[in-house]
């Protein structure tokens, strides 16, 4: 995480509604709301050394009063930077997500048998495996489990149930 997004993480944490969006700003990943948020916590603080600027907003609530207005009179800008950046994040979810079903189609109408058999046969093999284990095992683990339905799982289309494990897991992670 940069100096900026901690400075960006503080504000949204502990600062006003106005002064969090220059929060969003500062911990968002487009270099153009970035440049916008850093413009502004400098207007307000005189330096653009992150370090300097995050201690005197801790310390400095006149550093904090100048920035909301400053937020104030840049409402308009911020919220659309804001705007921009969900808006990029949305798109590049959707190309992801094209490319993987492209990705699938194509492996799904191979003039190749070989090519064309490989995720189904995969996902029915894994699917054995795991009734196997279950059947063989006095005592199956619930977690070995699940990996032998893993494959079978996102051929049936249940691909995106791991993005939320993988929120969480990273969000208690970055805690």
């Amino acid at each position: 995480m940069s100096n900026w997004a901690k400075v960006g993480d503080w504000l949204k944490e502990n600062a006003g509604t106005g002064t969090a969006l220059v929060g969003s700003l500062l911990s968002g990943n487009a270099p153009g709301a970035i440049a916008a948020g850093i413009s502004l916590v400098s207007g307000a603080t005189g330096t653009d050394d992150p370090a300097k600027v995050l201690e005197r907003l801790q310390t400095s609530p006149e550093t904090m009063v100048k920035l909301r207005e400053l937020a104030v009179q840049e409402e308009a800008d911020i919220r659309q930077h804001i705007r921009l950046m969900h808006e990029a994040d949305l798109k590049d979810a959707q190309a992801q997500h094209t490319e993987t079903q492209q990705t699938i189609r194509s492996g799904d109408n191979a003039a190749d048998k070989f090519v064309r058999w490989t995720r189904p046969g995969q996902s029915w093999l894994s699917l054995m495996a795991g009734f196997i284990y279950v059947l063989i095992t006095d005592t199956p683990d619930p977690a070995l489990f699940g990996m032998f339905l893993t494959l079978p799982w996102a051929y049936a289309g249940l691909r995106q149930v791991g993005k939320g494990v993988d929120a969480y897991v990273t969000k208690k992670a970055n805690s």
